[in-house]
């Protein structure tokens, strides 16, 4: 049968008209997709890998079911579904791969959305060592971060990992885990970040920490049978330093005093200044421990080629040393001996006092007969602090002090021409020292008071030191006690009150806890009248007896900045390992 050419035609209509059924509704998905819809909120805008994730916004549907879609090479796959309800939709999936997203509810199609994963990474950080029986905190930090993620501390025995504290992530995705440590010594110990909302579990790399015990014997050694003693601790507690008579390491080889330096966080002990031909002792840590400042009478160091006693720099990042009593000049050792008091925070400024007669360029010199006080700014020159008029004074000066920022030093003099009349016994002296170095102001701090043992707060505005006198209604024990001159003519007890008295007093940066030496018999005290250490809390007025096991006294004691670490020297048993002779310790108070 012949078809007529009007038949013929009919068909091909029909047949374009199939054929743009079938492609007009996917060309126009791609056009609503693109530009027709509404935007898509992503939330987290960039989610962990199987992380819920909500996709929201507004859509042409009013009510119905929801399809969220990725595009696929060509197609779009659905990958979860949800609702709408009017006009708004609301789809939760776990997106497990990056791509292109959309959500299309009846015949509305939202905008298309770009998803980006984020990568999972956890760090751990641990300051100090942990403490065995004293919560400590270890800093988990996570990324992306997730406010409420539970992360978990672990420590490795064997080949097992075990979860040994935990904690929950804040909005930075900082969590803070408190611990109060495991087995004393190092272990491997990391923070896993556990599944959240559908993600994987990230855990950091393995980190060795140690754990301590508290008291800790610091002067640990090969051979500690003779002292150890004038410890220093940096300002974050990490650092202390020390004298010994022991040769603690194989490198100490001589019978003279040398110093050494204990590492909280690994437990190591270093031998500083080794091979020295002389005695090298009486250590000040700067606040990062960097610096060392030391006494030694040793011969060819640095350039001095003498036997008196001289002050000393150690950088211990370069090792070099630097010789810090010298002449006006700076460039010859002084003529006779000086001694370390002090040394700021960042090791630039040093006190310290000396017999020399060439330290400054003055007419007269200096009595050798008798101790001045200088402060020296590394690279400057030293200025006498005990000057009177074109002379010096005539007595022994001792107890320099700084303040942890170099601003301000003290020293205690009883020479009554450096203030005439305000001077009773022996009375208290403050300079303010300029970044330049150079000093002014002088003023007595302690009028009319018969005080000494200076101690200055990290700014200088608060002063400790000890007086018999009584400067409190409540001192009525006519024994020498610690006080803090907080104003000008205003003055606090520190300490537990008794018979005794309590003197001493060495500061925390914020004058917020005051040590001291005690013999008086307070609760757990075991060693009957023999001194011991107490940390006194100013703003409760509550005392801590430190040093509680057996005989023999203790003393020497120095805080870190924030008062968190304690070291001192005792002839008692305070901790295991201790000779009985007279140690090196350390104690985390908090």
């Amino acid at each position: 049968m012949t078809t007529s050419p009007r038949r013929v035609a009919g068909l091909l209509v029909a047949l374009l008209l199939t054929l743009a059924a079938l492609v007009v509704p996917r060309a126009h998905a791609e056009t609503g997709a693109s530009g027709s819809g509404r935007a898509v909120t992503v939330t987290p805008a960039r989610p962990m890998a199987g992380e819920r994730t909500r996709f929201s916004g507004r859509i042409g549907a009013k009510n119905g079911p929801a399809a969220l879609e990725r595009r696929k090479g060509k197609r779009w796959v659905t990958v979860a579904r949800g609702k709408v309800r009017n006009g708004k939709f609301k789809v939760t999936a776990k997106v497990r791969k990056p791509g292109t997203y959309r959500v299309r509810a009846g015949g509305s199609t939202s905008k298309k959305v770009k998803v980006r994963l984020a990568a999972q990474a956890a760090q751990m950080g641990v300051g100090a060592p942990f403490v065995a029986g004293l919560p400590r905190q270890a800093l988990a930090t996570l990324t992306p971060a997730r406010a409420g993620r539970v992360v978990s501390l672990q420590r490795l025995t064997g080949t097992t990992w075990s979860t040994v504290a935990t904690g929950t992530t804040d909005g930075a995705g900082v969590a803070r885990i408190p611990y109060a440590g495991g087995p004393v010594g190092t272990a491997s110990y990391r923070v896993v970040g556990e599944r959240h909302r559908g993600s994987a579990a990230t855990a950091s790399a393995p980190q060795p920490v140690r754990t301590a015990a508290s008291p800790e014997l610091v002067s640990a050694g090969t051979s500690a049978s003779e002292h150890s003693s004038d410890p220093s601790v940096s300002a974050d507690g990490r650092w202390v330093a020390f004298s010994s008579e022991s040769p603690l390491l194989p490198s100490d080889t001589d019978d003279d005093d040398d110093i050494y330096l204990f590492d909280r966080v690994t437990g190591g002990l270093t031998h500083l200044v080794a091979g020295a031909t002389g005695h090298v002792n009486s250590p000040i840590l700067s606040g990062d421990g960097r610096h060392v400042a030391f006494q030694s009478d040793a011969i060819d160091l640095a350039g001095e080629p003498g036997y008196d006693y001289d002050v000393f720099v150690l950088d211990r990042a370069t090792g070099q040393v630097e010789l810090v009593s010298t002449t006006a000049g700076g460039t010859t050792p002084a003529d006779d001996d000086s001694y370390l008091y002090d040394m700021s925070d960042d090791g630039r400024v040093v006190a310290f006092t000396s017999t020399a007669t060439d330290l400054v360029a003055s007419l007269p010199p200096p009595d050798h007969t008798v101790r001045h006080a200088y402060v020296r700014t590394r690279g400057d020159i030293s200025r006498g602090l005990d000057r009177v008029g074109l002379g010096w004074s005539d007595a022994n000066v001792f107890g320099l002090d700084l303040s942890a920022d170099g601003r301000r030093v003290t020293f205690q003099s009883g020479d009554t021409d450096l203030d005439p009349g305000d001077v009773d016994g022996s009375a208290i002296f403050a300079w303010d020292v300029a970044v330049s170095g150079t000093i002014s102001g002088r003023s007595n701090l302690t009028p009319d008071i018969d005080a000494d043992s200076p101690s200055l707060s990290g700014t200088g505005d608060v002063l400790a030191f000890t007086t018999a006198e009584a400067l409190s209604a409540q001192d009525l024990n006519g024994a020498r006690d610690t006080y803090l001159r907080v104003a000008p003519g205003s003055f606090v007890l520190a300490g537990p009150y008794g018979a005794a008295g309590n003197p001493g007093g060495t500061l925390s940066d914020d004058a917020r806890y005051v040590t001291m030496g005690t013999k008086n018999v307070l609760p757990g005290d075991t060693n009957g009248g023999q001194a011991d250490i107490v940390v006194w809390e100013r703003a409760s007025g509550t005392s801590t007896l430190v040093t509680r096991a057996g005989a023999g006294a203790s003393g020497e004691d120095q805080l870190s900045a924030d008062g968190s670490v304690l070291v001192f020297g005792s002839a008692a048993a305070v901790a295991p390992g201790a000779t009985g002779n007279y140690d090196v310790f350390a104690v985390v108070m908090r």
